[in-house]
C-alpha cells in the first residue's frame, strides 16, 4: 500500500472547511444570507471528490454531514447541523429581533427629517 493510498483513506474536512469558506465570500458579495441547502453543500463536494451524504437514514455513518459538522475544523464556523430543516447555517447567521416595530421608526425618521428641515431654513 502506498503512503497515498492511506492519506486518502479519510474524509478531506478540509475541502469541506475550504467549500464552507468559499461560501461564506459569495454570501458577502451578494449580500445573501450565510446558509445553504444541505444537498447543494453534498453536491458541490462529491464534485471535489469527497463523499458525503446528508441522507438522515445514514445519521451513523462517519461521511454524514451532520457528524462532519460536529467536527473541526467544520465546527468552527458552521452551526450544527438540523437534518430536519435541510439547511446548513454559518456560525453567527442569526435572525435578529427588530428592537421596535416599523411604524415607530418611521416615525422618529420623519421627525428628524422635519427638524433638518426647520434648521436648514433658519441659515
Amino acid at each position: 500500500m502506498l503512503i497515498f493510498e492511506v492519506e486518502n483513506t479519510g474524509i478531506d474536512t478540509g475541502k469541506l472547511a475550504s467549500l464552507a469558506a468559499f461560501l461564506a465570500g459569495r454570501a458577502d458579495d451578494t449580500n445573501a444570507k450565510k446558509q445553504f441547502s444541505a444537498t447543494a453543500f453534498v453536491e458541490l463536494a462529491k464534485n471535489l471528490g469527497v463523499d458525503v451524504t446528508a441522507d438522515v437514514n445514514n445519521s451513523n455513518a462517519p461521511n454524514f454531514i451532520g457528524n462532519l459538522i460536529a467536527q473541526p475544523p467544520l465546527s468552527d464556523v458552521l452551526e450544527p447541523y438540523e437534518p430536519a430543516t435541510g439547511i446548513i447555517k454559518f456560525k453567527g447567521n442569526t435572525d435578529v429581533a427588530p428592537t421596535m416595530p416599523v411604524d415607530k421608526a418611521e416615525e422618529i425618521v420623519s421627525q428628524n427629517a422635519k427638524a433638518a428641515m426647520k434648521r436648514s431654513m433658519n441659515k
